[in-house]
């Protein structure tokens, strides 16, 4: 099956419900976590952009209808025709996917569609290369990238000519035949795959299906790349980011004291404060209107985003801070992940070196004085309130809204 070459439209799926990603998701779909000051879904699109795409359906669940259609109407589309459309009953990925190829299909009729995942978090030149792999081969294609542990991703094989063989759904003991190519969450399918999914019962079986009745490119992407399943996701998906940088970027309207230190590379955006002695470390990143306290700390690939307050002697360690958090006096924060408008009182400190049993899905490794650690400090919901002088141990959850008393040593 040959797809058609114009690709005009385009599908985001960000219906999902982000169980895994909560407390982050609690009250907040994934596509919406901000990283270095752009949402993923504005990430997203201005990547779609790129590639010629005329016309994009955002699928969206119920929960999360009015925060997605709200942030499509902040976005500059540039003669984009983008429109947001609810989910229908069946709420997973075969329903999602339905539903928004229904919606490009009445718009720009049936013909060949990008279909992507909203949770994917990718380096440039990501669609461009679905992209490229699909008018190559003139096949339908699909992205795949590399993993050392497949099992939480659909695990792909692959033939000697680079297209798919098989799928296989989040092998939880993968075989190792298979290889550990997963799906990149991203396809460029024909029309005709509408039918597969009317006649199975998941996303995976009806692409396995296909691929094994029709040609199907592989598309091998080599770049940054992230899913966000995961609240450390976040972290590693900034890792990455930040780990491109080559160059400090330094707004004019930021206010830094001479005695502050920046090692590059940094991006400090516009509105930015920095106050006497503090230290910024790069890589790292600090978003509109963040203020660094004297003293503060801010290193080890932390992202900052807008509005967030570094008090007084405080560090943030390989750390991602959505907006409006706000970090009292002498805090330590590292390896964490908070929600928007979360309140750490003073003196909070975050453990995050795990001292036994086995780390979480997807946590990275690193390797000190010769042997394997694994660090992960809290996830905090969106509006959570720590009290002053908490211990939160590794690992730790907080509820979206929760508010933990002074003193609390949460584990």
């Amino acid at each position: 099956m040959r797809t058609t070459p114009a690709i005009l439209s385009a599908v985001v799926l960000c219906g999902g419900l982000g169980t895994e990603m909560r407390p982050i998701s609690e009250n907040l779909p994934k596509t919406l976590i901000t990283l270095q000051g752009r949402t993923v879904l504005k990430r997203i699109l201005d990547q779609l952009c790129k590639t010629g795409i005329q016309d994009i359906t955002i699928v969206a669940s119920q929960n999360g209808l009015e925060q997605i259609r709200q942030e499509v109407n902040s976005y500059e589309h540039g003669g984009l025709e983008v429109r947001v459309v609810l989910q229908g009953e069946a709420e997973d990925i075969r329903g999602a996917a339905m539903t928004g190829l229904d919606s490009a299909f009445e718009h720009v009729g049936r013909r060949s569609t990008l279909l992507t995942y909203g949770d994917i978090v990718a380096g440039p030149g990501f669609y461009e290369s679905l992209f490229e792999t699909g008018k190559g081969s003139g096949y339908p294609a699909a992205s795949v990238v590399l993993r050392n542990d497949p099992r939480t991703y659909g695990v792909t094989t692959l033939t000697p000519l680079s297209t798919i063989a098989a799928v296989m759904d989040k092998a939880q003991s993968p075989d190792p035949r298979l290889g550990t190519y997963v799906l990149g969450g991203a396809f460029v399918l024909p029309p005709g795959f509408q039918e597969f999914l009317e006649s199975k019962e998941s996303f995976t079986e009806a692409l396995n299906d296909f691929a094994k009745s029709y040609t199907v490119a592989a598309s091998v992407w080599g770049g940054s790349w992230t899913d966000l399943g995961y609240p450390w996701d976040i972290i590693s998906a900034t890792s990455a980011e930040l780990g491109l940088l080559q160059n400090s970027s330094i707004s004019s309207s930021a206010k830094i004291s001479p005695t502050a230190i920046l090692e590059p590379p940094v991006i400090v955006e516009e509105g930015v404060v920095i106050d006497h002695h503090a230290v910024i470390k790069g890589p790292a990143y600090l978003g509109k209107d963040v203020y660094a306290g004297t003293g503060a700390l801010i290193h080890n690939n932390s992202s900052l985003e807008e509005g967030v307050v570094v008090g007084a002697y405080a560090e943030i360690s390989n750390s991602v801070l959505q907006p409006y958090t706000s970090v009292g006096r002498g805090c330590f924060v590292g390896n964490s992940v908070t929600g928007r408008h979360v309140v750490f009182e003073p003196h909070v400190v975050t453990l995050n070196l795990m001292r036994g049993g086995p780390p979480p899905d997807r946590l990275e490794s690193a390797v000190k004085e010769g042997r394997f650690i694994f660090k992960i400090g809290a996830m905090v919901g969106g509006n959570a309130r720590i009290g002053a002088n908490s211990v939160l141990h590794p690992g730790t959850s907080i509820a979206h809204g929760s508010t933990l008393a002074p003193n609390t040593v949460n584990q």
